[in-house]
């Protein structure tokens, strides 16, 4: 009898520690990415997000015609999802005047995919152009 009433108290103590860790997570207790939500990137002049800018710039002079030129990355999230989700802020020169474009970018590299999924140029606010992460 002894022996069932300690698996029972195990039991109740796993999970009681479970929802405590959970609530933990819930209210900032941990820091780590979390799957599905956005998260910043540290690291704007990482090759891997530098290529996904450039091919950013590329794809959108496919599809629209225009010929922007990739200057640097000024803003960055990723989401993790089925691959990663990049959303970038992006300096691009029309000419001779740089601008700011607001992409989105989905990668799968284990299965060499790669699609944008949005390009627009940012907004302008008061004189100065706005682009909005979450």
């Amino acid at each position: 009898m002894a022996i069932k009433f300690n698996h029972i108290l195990g039991a109740l103590f796993v999970v009681v520690a479970t929802v405590l860790l959970r609530v933990s997570d819930a209210h900032g207790g941990r820091k780590e990415a979390i799957v599905g939500g956005w998260n910043p990137i540290t690291n704007l002049t990482n090759p891997e997000v530098v290529e996904i800018g450039k091919f950013a710039v590329d794809e959108h002079n496919k599809e629209a015609k225009t010929k922007l030129k990739f200057q640097e990355i000024t803003e960055g999230e990723s989401q993790v999802v089925a691959g990663i989700n990049y959303r970038l802020v992006i300096s691009a020169k029309d000419s001779d005047s740089p601008h700011n474009y607001l992409a989105e970018v989905w990668d799968k590299p284990w299965e060499k995919f790669r699609n944008l999924t949005s390009f627009v140029e940012c907004s302008l606010e008061n004189g100065e152009q706005q682009c909005m992460l979450t």
